[in-house]
């Protein structure tokens, strides 16, 4: 049986405030023509469909337009599980319609996991076959176990470590029951940080607060044939277990993860307890990121490359490539916008077949440490009040005098409304 793993869409994400649908929506026609291409049977969606639990209308669309579109292919079922962007009950709501359509979502554990286990059966050119797939989504501590009252950060971290754990192995369990045979192979999903993976892609949003401390390779059940995960968005096997992978995200959501290639793997099962192969297809990138930092002559380089590769590639349905400027400068640099745009015409013609680049941020570090015998005010934090630690924070963030004092406004009323509610 011939699977498509992918995971991590993030749709409705927006890049310092820029809309990423056309990207999301070129990303998803490939994905179409792929399942097409490799005749796949079984698509497996690994969590973070959505970048936020209250995605745009034009997000939904995108998915469940995806979905309608299956219908019209040799899918036998498809598979959506919960990430931690995504709301369980959005996902959730429309699941005994689309069960029907052969299209299951869980958006969230299930008090009787049993409910989470799916049996898939086709029938391509006269060859039955049989899969079970345990549909794990990202667990939430409430999902795995009860708080207790008096208990230190170690002793809850690590229960929520053990509760994953017993839910895996439960629904393996159930799993094993489920299938008609001992030959049917058991694909498991899930969407949390295993340990021995590793992420080095600027991702700052984890599970947990002891992220690394999640389940290792070794703690799932060994009834499972493969692991199809999402979480992490960088394409890898698991402490080298080939069978344990995450497939990568389907776009580029930052800058650096601009740098290389997204990702989804096509697997083939056959029986249970059989070796698994599985192949990476890279994902074809509609707008390339450019991260470019280092001194003003780097950048400029960097620069003039970027939109030579940008107007040399072939296609119609090509976007404007965005970039990140970071200089690194001891002299603050007062003509930087108009610098960038004469290097932008110095490849690119004065009227372009298609615009060169867009520069969505530009910012300028020092290069030298500060002198030493500079003198820095520092306080504690407990000197500080909220409003304080706040303003300390748009100033890091590069805020604008304007945009600055509408979040301090907002977050003053915030305050105030914390503490009327304290009060009641």
């Amino acid at each position: 049986m011939r699977i498509l793993h992918t995971a991590d869409w993030h749709l409705g994400h927006r890049l310092y405030n820029h809309d990423r649908t056309p990207e999301h929506a070129a990303a998803l026609q490939w994905l179409e023509g792929l399942i097409e291409r490799e005749a796949i049977d079984v698509v497996i969606v690994a969590g973070d469909v959505f970048d936020v639990s209250n995605p745009s209308n034009q997000a939904r669309q995108l998915y469940y337009q995806f979905l309608s579109r299956l219908l019209a292919t040799d899918v036998a079922a498809a598979i959506v599980v919960g990430g931690n962007h995504d709301s369980p009950s959005m996902l959730d709501a429309p699941r005994e319609v689309l069960q029907e359509l052969n299209l299951h979502v869980v958006g969230a554990a299930r008090s009787q996991v049993q409910s989470q286990v799916v049996t898939i059966r086709t029938n391509r050119e006269g060859e039955e076959e049989e899969l079970i797939v345990a549909a794990v989504p990202f667990l939430r501590e409430r999902d795995v176990r009860s708080a207790k009252f008096g208990e230190s950060p170690d002793e809850r971290m690590t229960g929520i470590k053990q509760g994953i754990q017993d839910h895996f192995t439960e629904i393996g369990a159930a799993a094993v029951a489920t299938r008609s045979a001992n030959t049917v192979p058991i694909l498991a999903t899930g969407h949390l940080f295993v340990g021995g993976a590793t992420d080095s892609e600027d991702k700052k949003s984890h599970i947990y607060q002891a992220d690394e401390n999640n389940i290792d390779a070794g703690n799932f059940p060994n009834c499972f044939d493969y692991v199809a995960l999402g979480h992490v968005h960088r394409a890898q096997s698991v402490n080298g277990q080939d069978n344990i992978r995450y497939c990568g995200s389907l776009v580029p959501l930052t800058f650096v993860e601009g740098m290389s290639d997204r990702s989804v793997r096509i697997v083939d099962i056959g029986k249970a307890g059989e070796p698994v192969s599985s192949r990476k297809i890279p994902v074809p990138t509609a707008r390339k990121l450019y991260r470019l930092h280092g001194t003003l002559d780097v950048v400029k380089a960097k620069l003039r490359a970027a939109v030579a590769e940008h107007l040399n590639r072939e296609g119609e349905d090509i976007l404007t490539p965005w970039a990140e400027v970071r200089v690194l400068t001891d002299d603050r640099i007062h003509d930087l916008p108009e610098q960038l745009a004469a290097t932008v015409l110095e490849v690119a013609a004065p009227e372009p077949v298609r615009e060169p680049i867009k520069f969505l941020r530009r910012s300028q570090e020092r290069l030298s440490p500060a002198p030493a015998a500079a003198p820095q005010q520092t306080k504690q934090l407990d000197e500080l009040s909220p409003v304080d630690v706040f303003q300390l924070l748009c100033a890091a963030e590069e805020l604008s005098e304007e945009v600055a004092t509408e979040v301090l406004t907002d977050f003053r009323d915030l305050i105030n409304w914390k503490q009327d509610q304290d009060n009641d």
